[in-house]
């Protein structure tokens, strides 16, 4: 899944809104829109990993 056009800073308002959050602007507003960037690009690893069809879904996860 490719999504080029999100925009974080944006997501971060709009959930501020729908969270009925208020964050400081001037104090941790920029971060928390640095780290949701970071979380998507972590992200965009995760989901641009392919898997070899043989890959089976287990049904118990064990360490």
């Amino acid at each position: 899944m490719e999504n080029q056009d999100f925009n974080v800073q944006e997501y971060v308002k709009q959930m501020l809104i729908l969270l009925d959050l208020e964050i400081k602007k001037d104090e941790y507003q920029d971060g928390v829109i640095a780290n949701f960037e970071r979380i998507k690009s972590i992200a965009e690893l995760v989901n641009n990993f392919t898997l070899p069809e043989s890959i089976e879904i287990a049904p118990t996860f064990e360490p």
